[in-house]
């Protein structure tokens, strides 16, 4: 390629050479850091003779690589050696001197890396064809050969070819020589002369392929050109799209021509007029449509035959040899001036300027002082110098980068405002703790999340957030008239949402519609906040809690279809405690020393507002945490004992709670309510809307002593250590007083043990991720969605459902109507179509043995719980509590039906008065024939006494049942 030894001007031995570029004047080398220089004699410069060579050393001396890549010197007395035949070249100041015993090689490498070298590329055509002038209808697409000239009957062939010249050479080459060679296989006639010519119009390869030897063609497939047509349409050839002209539009003059004599290979070009095509194709991918081949067809027996790109002899092939010279390789280069121009990395290099990189660009100029972004702490940006960026307090987001809505967080002093309590809803009418009546509007507020940030505005109930905690007590009942009045800031009542809403979620409105669930209570299908029970602002809904329940912190929040997400995040969320008397025989610690800490993650906009994605997005993590509506509060402690009612109030966020100190803490209940007895934990994990009560113990720390609440779990979970999380939740700080120290009871409650064997059903439900057009991917439970209702569990009896997770996440699933138990937890395989488990059964920890409404499933595990269904009938939901995923589609619904409704039609009626009766006497002429009556289906819809039998002592309580 190039001379690889330089003659030691100390030594005239040849030495290995280990670095070397050359220009079109002169080669350069590097050896020992010194540079050498092959310049030619400057006597024979601009002579055709060879020249003689010597080498030069320069050290010192100034060297200089031109745009056009030719190295010239410049001695220390000034004298230059001139460019090769008088050319003008752009040269560095001669007064700027170099090293060259420290810059020259680094310089004669750099300039080599600039240099373009031509390429050569050989194409084979993307597709060809025949035109058959006899007919409009006949067409060769995918022949093996295609043809030009006139047949022995008069029968004009024109063949067709093109190439993808873009997709082949870089833009921005020059076209040095084009030339086509193809196969001739077959003559008639003599001596003729076969020319190209440039196609105008686009035109199209189909599937036929003619028989023998394929001079008469065959019929034209869908989209083959033929004589007429460009692209034809068998169905319908009238409707084809036809060209200007019968034959073809193509250009009059030929790009190149040759004489075809007999069989063997034939080259066109290469032609001024054809690198002119092939350059215009390479600028103008749009128009690149190829050649057509015109012979001789004013002669008969003329024609001849090429072999095709789908010849099955690959040498045969037509091929298109291209010679090319690939842009030089420039980028921005920063003068000291600080004016940037595109050069080569050479050229910049030896004007001592700055080179950027390969393909850099000087809009927007990198040169002078070099900006990028920088995020200040209320969440703004500016485009400032990393230096000027630190000094006001920024962080620098890296050199060119620019200001984008959205790219800086605000970013807030933890720890600066005090932990509110949520304030203790009052009733209209009752007592709080007993039996009351609430009125509990949902309202548009602005309020403060902290000191630094301005006044957020938020949907409320009741206007605080989170809103008034409801108090009840276990078998009193409580009225809630929820009203909807949430208004704009001029005082109307909305008519569309805060946030930006998508449509692409099933059941997503442009509306401030709202419904509410209270989330835990074992409450009638009527009042439990089905999600397409919404309304709009200016109208309410009354709901009826019995608490009928353990004593425990559940609570209510927003649950309308497609929305839910959006209406939580603004803010409707709250606690809902229900004491009962086994509580109350424990000596726990109350009062200002039982603090219900609500948390959720939310991102903030630099005016306060909230930020969320306008688009569905499958999971969202604030980059902020809250704790009762508060970002990193603090909250005093005295010496002693706390009673914490923990609730993850996030939309997607599980959370890995510790403290700072590697204290440890008890865990005394769960989402149901107290577990048995106290579970000592160092952290604990709790999943969106999970709960937990946790007890605290502050005596052993001195006073002024600083505690973090510290996160640690990944987002999205369980994801990777220490991606996505924010590791401080909020801080204690001790106080010298003393606090609550009374010993936390070692027994706390008795819980009922259901029996899996006692099991009427065994469900299975698979959490997956699946495509769709409109969001891009939705998560499903069985593949299946909201309107899917196949689970009727009837009340009165056990079921287990097993969650099974093939996908990389954690699932919180929330089963509505009734708390559940954890059996166990296992590993699975998925073979075909089967989930095979492998490994042991896990059961639950401890801390988790109690009754549960929300379970964790991690990925590739199944998890087993255990439940049974009681008191009320009807629609119920079951679902993810990630809310993106809720809203998304990974929500169900089955109904709870009662003995008797044999057709789970949510009435017990004359039909299944009838299947009762021939349940009695006997399986097998059940009146509704879709109906299957086995003996087993029958004790399941029938035996109410569970002693298996269908018989009259159940005849009570199907008549108890008859008309509801």
């Amino acid at each position: 390629m190039f001379p690889m030894f330089i003659r030691d001007v100390a030594a005239p031995s040849m030495v290995p050479l280990p670095f070397f570029f050359r220009s079109k004047s002169a080669l350069c080398m590097c050896l020992d850091d010194i540079l050498y220089v092959q310049i030619p004699h400057a006597t024979e410069r601009g002579s055709r003779a060879p020249q003689r060579l010597g080498w030069t050393m320069l050290d010192p001396a100034k060297l200089i690589i031109s745009k056009h890549d030719a190295v010239e010197t410049f001695f220390a007395s000034g004298n230059k050696i001139g460019p090769r035949n008088g050319r003008r070249k752009m040269c560095i100041n001669p007064s700027i001197s170099f090293s060259l015993k420290t810059l020259g090689c680094v310089m004669a490498i750099a300039a080599w890396s600039g240099l373009a070298q031509a390429a050569v590329v050989n194409l084979s055509p993307v597709k060809d064809t025949t035109l058959y002038g006899e007919s409009d209808t006949l067409s060769n697409g995918s022949g093996a050969h295609f043809f030009s000239g006139s047949t022995g009957g008069g029968n004009v062939r024109r063949g067709l070819l093109a190439f993808d010249i873009a997709g082949s050479i870089p833009a921005g080459s020059t076209i040095n020589s084009a030339s086509l060679t193809l196969s001739m296989s077959r003559s008639q006639g003599s001596t003729e002369f076969v020319s190209l010519h440039r196609l105008l119009t686009d035109w199209g390869e189909g599937t036929s392929n003619a028989p023998g030897n394929e001079g008469g063609g065959t019929t034209a497939a869908d989209n083959d050109a033929t004589w007429r047509y460009t692209f034809f349409v068998s169905a319908n050839p009238p409707s084809s799209p036809a060209w200007s002209s019968l034959g073809g539009d193509f250009v009059g003059s030929s790009s190149a021509f040759t004489t075809v004599i007999g069989i063997g290979f034939y080259t066109w070009g290469s032609t001024t007029t054809m690198e002119s095509d092939v350059q215009g194709w390479l600028d103008s991918p749009a128009s690149s449509l190829g050649w057509i081949l015109i012979g001789n067809e004013k002669a008969s027996f003329s024609a001849k035959r090429f072999d095709s790109r789908n010849h099955a002899t690959s040498s045969v092939r037509p091929v298109l040899t291209i010679d090319f010279t690939p842009p030089a390789i420039t980028g921005a280069c920063c003068q000291g001036n600080g004016v940037c121009q595109l050069e080569t990395m050479a050229d910049c290099a030896l004007q001592g300027n700055a080179y950027k990189g390969d393909g850099t660009s000087c809009t927007p100029s990198p040169c002078g002082p070099i900006l990028g972004a920088c995020c200040l702490n209320d969440g703004s940006c500016s485009e400032l110098s990393a230096t000027d960026c630190t000094s006001a307090g920024g962080t620098y987001q890296g050199d060119l980068s620019v200001c984008t809505n959205g790219l800086c967080p605000v970013v807030l002093a933890p720890f600066v405002d005090a932990l509110p309590i949520p304030p203790v809803a009052t009733p209209t009418v009752g007592t709080i703790g007993l039996a009351a009546t609430y009125d509990i509007e949902m309202v548009q507020i602005e309020q403060q999340l902290h000191r630094d940030l301005p006044p957020t505005t938020l949907w409320t109930y009741n206007g605080t957030y989170p809103g008034p905690t409801i108090l009840a007590r276990r078998d009193f009942p409580v009225t809630v008239n929820w009203i909807n009045n949430l208004q704009n800031s001029n005082g109307t009542l909305r008519t569309d949402h805060y946030l930006d809403v998508d449509l692409c979620p099933h059941g997503a409105q442009n509306e401030a519609k709202v419904v509410v669930h209270l989330h835990g209570g074992h409450v009638p299908a009527e009042f439990d906040g089905y999600p397409e029970d919404t309304f709009l602002p200016g109208n309410m809904d009354t709901y009826v809690y019995p608490n009928n329940q353990r004593s425990s912190l559940i609570w209510y929040h927003d649950h309308a279809l497609g929305i839910t997400r959006l209406n939580v995040y603004m803010g409707l969320a709250a606690a809902y405690i229900i004491r009962d008397s086994v509580e109350d025989a424990l000596i726990l610690p109350s009062g200002e020393f039982e603090v219900p800490l609500i948390i959720q993650d939310r991102t903030f906009n630099a005016d306060g507002t909230l930020k969320y994605p306008s688009v569905w997005e499958q999971s969202f993590f604030g980059d902020t945490m809250l704790v009762n509506g508060m970002a990193w509060p603090f909250h005093n402690v005295k010496q002693g004992k706390y009673r914490f009612r923990v609730l993850n109030g996030c939309n997607a966020r599980t959370l890995t709670l510790a403290l700072s100190t590697g204290q440890t803490f008890q865990q005394i209940g769960t989402d149901g309510g107290l577990l048995t007895a106290p579970v000592t934990l160092s952290e604990l994990t709790l999943g969106p809307a999970e709960r937990a009560d946790l007890i605290v113990d502050f005596s052993g720390s001195a006073p002024g002593t600083e505690i973090i609440l510290t996160n640690s779990a990944p987002a999205p979970f369980p994801g990777t250590p220490g991606q996505g999380v924010i590791p401080e939740v909020m801080k204690f700080v001790v106080v010298g007083t003393s606090g609550f120290s009374d010993a936390i009871p070692a027994s706390l409650s008795t819980l009922e043990i259901l029996d899996p064997a006692a099991a009427a059903v065994d469900r299975q439900f698979e959490l997956r991720q699946f495509s769709e057009p409109c969001a891009g991917s939705e998560w499903l439970i069985n593949g299946l969605k909201w309107n899917d209702i196949t689970e009727f569990p009837r009340l009165g009896t056990t079921e287990t459902w097993t969650f099974v997770n093939r996908s990389g996440i954690s699932h919180p699933m929330h089963i509505h109507l009734d708390f559940f138990q954890v059996l166990y937890s296992q590993d699975f395989l998925v073979v075909g179509p089967d989930i095979t488990t492998t490994g042991p059964r896990v059961p639950p920890p401890p801390n988790e043995a109690g009754w549960k409404d929300t379970v964790m499933v991690p990925p590739q595990k199944l998890v087993k719980v255990i439940a049974r269904f009681e008191d009320y009938p009807g629609l119920f939901a079951y679902h993810c509590h990630i809310l993106e995923h809720e809203d998304h589609e990974m929500m169900r619904q089955f109904r709870a039906v009662v003995f008797g409704d044999w057709d789970v039609d949510g009435d017990v009626d004359l039909i299944d008065f009838a299947t009762f009766v021939d349940c009695m006497e006997g399986p097998g002429n059940a009146p509704n024939p879709t109906l299957p009556t086995t003996a087993q289906e029958c004790l399941q819809a029938f035996d109410s006494d569970f002693d298996g039998d269908v018989d009259l002592d159940d005849f009570a309580t199907f008549e108890l049942n008859f008309g509801n």
